[in-house]
């Protein structure tokens, strides 16, 4: 059963706690309420440290069936979404140590923006999507780690804190991890750039 096919009107969302307490209480139908409210975040995680849609979409389902099962030692005080969080990062990253991807070469990529020009796509918007696919190809690059910590950081604007929480890395750790990856997916984009990028991991 895909349990991202439920909708739930979020306008009338009134909080995970609520809903937690009801699902404790018996009431499993609350839980469709919590999977809307964070499945696009969950997925979107998912994705950023895995590659693949259909893998990220099966990686945040399990990762919502783990939180649901396990939402009895959930403490309240804490916010739901980190412990989240958490779970997500925790199976992805297993997942994608299990399964190592091969090698990317330049012939991965497309040559310029031309490449994303099609249709109405103008100009302008086609070099948005060009940089926008070397940043993402780039976060491919990286370790499946410093993919988590770079999706945290830049794209669910976590700080350190929140990231250590998730993570279970120390808050000054997460601060050199974070300047590391920056800078390897710096070195790849400009090798990409200069028509001269093979990488292995």
């Amino acid at each position: 059963m895909n349990i991202f096919t439920r909708q739930t009107d979020r306008m009338d969302y009134k909080g995970d706690i609520y809903y937690i307490e009801q699902i404790i209480a018996g009431n499993s139908n609350a839980f469709s309420h919590i999977v809307d409210r964070h499945k696009d975040k969950a997925y979107n995680l998912a994705f950023r440290i895995c590659g693949n849609h259909e893998e990220a979409e099966e990686l945040a389902q399990d990762s919502f069936l783990k939180a649901y099962r396990s939402l009895k030692s959930f403490k309240m005080k804490s916010s739901f979404a980190t412990w989240l969080y958490r779970i997500v990062y925790n199976t992805t990253i297993s997942h994608v140590r299990i399964k190592k991807k091969g090698v990317l070469s330049l012939e991965d990529f497309p040559a310029d923006s031309t490449d994303f020009i099609g249709g109405s796509t103008s100009e302008e918007d086609a070099e948005k999507e060009y940089r926008n696919a070397l940043v993402n190809f780039a976060l491919q690059k990286i370790n499946e780690e410093e993919r988590g910590l770079v999706s945290l950081y830049y794209y669910e604007e976590m700080n350190s804190e929140e990231i250590s929480d998730v993570t279970g890395i120390s808050k000054s750790n997460i601060k050199v991890k974070l300047f590391r990856a920056r800078q390897k997916m710096l070195e790849i984009i400009e090798k990409v750039e200069k028509n001269k990028f093979i990488y292995h991991e």
